[in-house]
């Protein structure tokens, strides 16, 4: 059984260096299912709808999110970010994060800690 977001995140936020991992990871097939707008946009909801999943289990240990957004952001080592929850957790940044690059590249669902401000 895959380990939980939240004991992810608790293994996380304790070790010294920030982290970033893969939590949901879809590659496109070829130039053409990149294309595919329809197709893109089904993925995008379905990576929403998962975002949504973590999101409320790492609210239940960690209360709501300080930030949270839509859009890209410089806060979080990614790019092309079109969903983001950060928490501050001791003295880290918890992020999660849905991103697609560009259209070769792969849409994932990370979660990573940078250090807190």
């Amino acid at each position: 059984m895959p380990m939980s977001a939240t004991a992810l995140a608790n293994s996380m936020i304790e070790d010294e260096d920030t982290d970033l991992e893969e939590l949901q990871v879809h590659e496109l097939a070829d130039d053409a299912a990149a294309s595919d707008e329809a197709a893109i946009a089904g993925l995008y909801q379905q990576f929403n709808s998962d975002f949504d999943d973590v999101a409320a289990e790492l609210s239940v240990q960690y209360g709501e999110p300080a930030y949270a957004g839509d859009v890209d952001t410089d806060a979080i080592p990614l790019n092309g970010v079109f969903r983001y929850a950060i928490w501050n957790v001791e003295d880290k940044h918890l992020f999660l994060a849905a991103a697609h690059q560009d259209r070769e590249s792969p849409i994932v669902l990370m979660l990573g800690t940078t250090a807190g401000v």
